[in-house]
């Protein structure tokens, strides 16, 4: 797509901004103004990026592993909820051995 000089110009700042900025902050910024204080990522969706950003990410969670070997001593578990009613996670994303890649597909394109 091709942008007014201006507006081009205007893109090209924000992003050498965003660039420029520390990891502390664009971790920080990646969870918004959330309270969240985990991150959680279901494994059906991990093995449908491109194998190379697999491998990057597999690299950094090998390293938060050796960084933090005994980081916890519970059992942790995730649950669903909408609105305040706690609900069954969707099989789909629970089915990392054999996934729907229609659901996936749709995934893609519209937030939960």
């Amino acid at each position: 797509m091709t942008y007014a000089p201006d507006v081009q110009a205007l893109i090209d700042r924000v992003n050498a901004e965003h660039e420029a900025q520390s990891g502390y902050d664009r971790l920080w910024g990646w969870f918004g103004l959330s309270r969240a204080s985990w991150l959680t990522m279901p494994r059906v969706l991990l093995h449908e990026m491109p194998d190379d950003w697999q491998k990057r990410m597999a690299v950094l969670l090998e390293e938060f592993d050796d960084a933090f070997p005994k980081w916890c001593d519970q059992q942790l578990y995730v649950t669903a909820k909408q609105g305040s009613r706690f609900e069954r996670l969707r099989e789909w994303l629970c089915n990392y051995r054999h996934p729907d890649k229609g659901a996936v597909e749709a995934a893609r394109a519209v937030p939960c």
